[in-house]
């Protein structure tokens, strides 16, 4: 007998708004030591393409059994107020340009009707700080990361990696997922986990941006499907004409996984792609089924 199709609801969480150079998210042609300086100069010289406003996004899933998941976290009400207390020195040099929302990120969880010391699991798209910030805010929660990613997080030159030890819970609170051991094949994508044994919701091995990252294949009402593509490509751009941002953690695995999105996307036509830092491709989830939700607070 056929197990029915479970679907959650979804919402998206506007967190913060990201000036990122045009050169930063589309890599310049030539050698690779011409690149930086190439960037720099299309973003600093008058003339240059303007930088893409990006949001940062995260998201609040309602399984209709397994209670309220949530993906990535917002900014910490430290990083509002002075930043580079809450991201260090160089890492605050290097998001200078962000705003996070009006709204701190416990607040509009709670627009939302989710209590953050009530919160049992939040999914990790990776550890990045604009992503990890807000962890502090959720008391109770275990958070699900790749082990790779978790080990990354803290080994040798993490910190100049975007990696901020202070902003992650202790390994206690940590579920590590291994996709080597665990992962399964679906559709194009080489390694998945089916999270809660039912479909709803799919870890999908993604690394490149970070050796680690995973993005989250969601079914989402009206059995469509939502794929929180995370920093596995910084727009739809980059998955529709494959093009790798400036730096990567390995541009081998970066175009293994741009290669994988693409394919989901012309497998599954209907499916709503949301990088996170697109500007635009969130706003698509207001159509992605009569649940699917979206929290603008920036």
């Amino acid at each position: 007998m056929l197990r029915p199709m479970v679907a959650v609801e979804l919402d998206v969480i506007v967190t913060a708004e990201l000036p990122m150079p045009h050169a930063y998210v589309f890599r310049p042609r030539g050698p690779g030591a011409a690149r930086l300086p190439r960037a720099l100069a299309g973003a600093l010289l008058p003339g240059g393409e303007p930088p893409l406003r990006g949001p940062c996004l995260a998201y609040v899933i309602r399984h209709p059994s397994a209670g309220t998941l949530l993906v990535d976290t917002g900014f910490h009400p430290d990083a509002r107020s002075d930043l580079r207390k809450d991201f260090g020195l160089a890492m605050g040099l290097f998001f200078r340009g962000v705003k996070p929302s009006e709204t701190p990120y416990d607040e509009q969880l709670r627009e939302l009707g989710v209590e953050p010391g009530d919160v049992d699991r939040t999914i990790m798209t990776h550890l990045h700080a604009d992503h990890t910030s807000g962890m502090r805010l959720l008391p109770r929660a275990r958070f699900t990361c790749t082990r790779r990613e978790w080990k990354t997080a803290h080994g040798r030159g993490a910190s100049a990696r975007g990696f901020i030890s202070h902003l992650l819970p202790p390994e206690s609170r940590v579920e590590l997922i291994d996709f080597e051991a665990e992962g399964e094949p679906y559709g194009p994508f080489t390694r998945t986990v089916d999270l809660l044994g039912d479909g709803s919701v799919r870890l999908v091995s993604t690394p490149g941006h970070t050796p680690g990252h995973m993005s989250v294949l969601v079914r989402a009402e009206g059995e469509r499907h939502v794929l929180i593509v995370g920093d596995a490509a910084y727009t739809l751009r980059s998955v529709r004409e494959q093009v790798l941002p400036l730096l990567t953690a390995g541009d081998e695995a970066y175009r293994n996984s741009l290669a994988e999105l693409k394919a989901f996307s012309e497998q599954e036509p209907d499916a709503v792609l949301v990088p996170t830092h697109d500007p635009d491709a969130w706003r698509q989830l207001s159509g992605a089924g009569s649940d699917a939700r979206v929290r603008a607070g920036a």
